[in-house]
């Protein structure tokens, strides 16, 4: 990604511009990676046990879909496969939620993953000093603040 931030030029614009491309290419990097490492599970399946594991209950699929970014409709899909793997469950939630829970299966898959897990953390941020994790953390929620007004902006467009 230096040779972008490089071609692009060294103004905030031209920055911008190579951040946005750049948040792109790790996402799409970090899936083949992790596809490579975890064949079992896809990244966007190991995020959704994550959430379904870390978030305060109930566990809706919008719940859960709106914590990772997705609409309820793939939140569904990606529970589906799920099922279908033996690691949630979908149970009918209060008024018309439908609630989705690790099974047993998930729980030993999750826990033999996570030595393994933290080992790809480590090298992740290997580079990174314990106080610049913390910025850029930081700077991470800034930039949700970013997305949220992107997507006021286009429920906005589709309002008019």
């Amino acid at each position: 990604m230096k040779e972008l931030h490089e071609l692009l030029g060294d103004n905030v614009e031209s920055q911008m511009q190579a951040l946005f491309a750049s948040i792109f290419v790790v996402q799409n990097r970090f899936q083949t990676a992790y596809g490579k490492e975890h064949g079992e599970l896809t990244a966007k399946q190991w995020l959704m046990l994550f959430f379904i594991k870390t978030c305060p209950e109930p566990h809706t699929l919008t719940k859960v879909g709106s914590y990772m970014g997705c609409s309820r409709q793939n939140a569904k899909q990606l529970a589906t496969v799920l099922t279908k793997k033996g690691l949630v469950r979908l149970e009918q939630g209060a008024k018309n939620s439908l609630n989705i829970e690790l099974t047993e299966k998930a729980a030993k898959s999750l826990a033999r993953m996570s030595a393994r897990h933290l080992e790809v953390l480590s090298l992740l941020f290997s580079d990174f000093k314990a106080e610049e994790i913390l910025a850029l953390s930081h700077l991470y929620t800034k930039l949700y603040t970013g997305v949220e007004r992107i997507e006021a902006l286009s429920k906005e467009s589709l309002a008019n």
